[in-house]
C-alpha cells in the first residue's frame, strides 16, 4: 500500500484544523431567539381560521384510533384476534379522522414496518478490496483559506454563484464504517469533489472529480471503472465570502455565494484508486468524525447524522 494512503483511526492532535473544501479548478448555528416573558404578560393568540369545534372533534376521533390499535396490539400479544366487528369498526374510526382532516395530513401517518422498509441501504465494502498509489501532482489553485475567498469573489462578480459537489465514499476497516477524505495540508481536509463547470449537472460534474481525484491516468494501462452516484443528502450554503457554510439558506440571503451539494458515492467492489502525489488520501472512521467541527469542519463533522438515514451493510 502506498505511503500517501493513510488510515486515520486516533485522534489527531491538531484541534486548530480549519476544514474548509477546495478544488483543483478554482473548492452558525442559527440562533433562536428565546423570548422571555412573566406569567402576567403572557398573550394567546386566537387564530379566526381554526374551527375549535372540528378540531375538537378530529382529536376525539384521534384518540379512539389510537385505542382501537393499543387494544388490537394487546389482543395479539395475548394470542388473540381482533373479531370482525371490531375491526370494521377501527377501520370506520380510521377513516372518519382522515376524511375530516380534508388530507391536510395525507401521507403523513405511514405503518412504521413501511417506514422502516423505506430506508436506504448503503454497501461498504472492506479496506482490503482496494489498493492504492499515486499520479501526477494536480495543481491546488489556493494555498489559504484567505486566497480561496478572495478569488471565488472575483469569480462570483463574473459568474455568480460557485456550485460545488462532494461525494461520501466509504470504506470498512475492523468493522467500522469509514469516510475517504483528500488530506490537502496538514490542517485542511475536504472530501473528493469540486467546482461545477458551467451548465454541468451534478452527477456529471461529481463523476468528473472523482476521476480526476480518485482514478488512474487514462493512458498507464490500468482498468478505469464508474462510480454509482446515489442521494444528495445534503445541501450547504456560503452566505458571505467567509469560511462559514450552513445546512440552510437564511430568509434573509437572496443571492449565495456558493452551494455545496454533498451525495453518498456507492464504492465499486474491487479497484485501483490513484491520488494526486500533492494530496494524501485518508480513510477517517465516522466516529472520529462525529462532533469534531473544529478539526474537519461542519461539512464533514455532519457526516455521521446524515449517514444515520442508512443501513450500512458491511462487507
Amino acid at each position: 500500500m502506498d505511503d500517501d494512503f493513510i488510515v486515520d483511526d486516533d485522534e489527531c492532535d491538531d484541534d486548530d484544523a480549519n476544514a474548509a473544501s477546495d478544488d483543483d479548478d478554482d473548492d452558525a448555528a442559527a440562533r433562536d431567539a428565546n423570548d422571555e416573558a412573566s406569567e402576567d404578560d403572557l398573550e394567546i393568540e386566537l387564530r379566526d381560521d381554526i374551527d375549535v369545534v372540528r378540531e375538537h372533534e378530529n382529536a376525539e376521533r384521534a384518540r379512539e384510533v389510537d385505542e382501537c390499535e393499543t387494544r388490537k396490539r394487546a389482543s395479539e400479544e395475548a394470542g388473540k384476534h381482533v373479531g370482525d366487528d371490531r375491526a370494521l369498526e377501527c377501520g370506520g374510526v380510521a377513516a372518519a379522522a382522515a376524511a375530516s382532516r380534508g388530507g391536510a395530513r395525507e401521507g403523513t401517518i405511514a405503518p412504521i414496518a413501511s417506514r422502516a422498509a423505506g430506508r436506504r441501504t448503503a454497501t461498504v465494502y472492506a479496506l482490503g478490496n482496494y489498493t492504492f498509489g499515486t499520479k501526477k501532482q494536480r495543481g491546488e489553485s489556493d494555498g489559504s483559506i484567505a486566497a480561496k475567498l478572495l478569488r471565488m469573489k472575483t469569480a462570483y462578480e463574473k459568474r455568480g454563484k460557485r456550485v460545488s459537489v462532494g461525494a461520501i465514499c466509504m470504506v470498512n476497516q475492523h468493522k467500522t464504517p469509514h469516510v475517504l477524505l483528500l488530506q490537502v495540508t496538514p490542517t485542511s481536509y475536504k472530501l473528493p469533489g469540486g467546482r461545477l463547470r458551467a451548465g454541468e449537472g451534478d452527477e456529471e460534474g461529481l463523476l468528473r472529480k472523482l476521476r480526476n481525484k480518485l482514478q488512474p491516468e487514462r493512458d498507464d494501462g490500468l482498468a478505469e471503472y464508474e462510480f454509482e452516484i446515489g442521494d444528495r443528502v445534503a445541501t450547504w450554503y456560503r452566505t458571505a465570502f467567509e469560511p462559514n457554510m450552513y445546512p440552510y439558506l437564511p430568509a434573509h440571503i437572496t443571492k449565495p455565494k456558493e452551494e455545496l451539494k454533498l451525495f453518498v458515492v456507492q464504492m465499486p467492489e474491487k479497484c485501483y484508486f490513484a491520488v494526486p502525489k500533492n494530496l494524501k488520501l485518508l480513510a477517517v472512521p465516522i466516529f472520529e468524525l462525529y462532533g469534531n467541527p473544529s478539526k474537519y469542519g461542519p461539512e464533514i463533522a455532519s457526516i455521521p447524522h446524515l449517514l444515520s438515514n442508512y443501513r450500512l451493510q458491511l462487507d
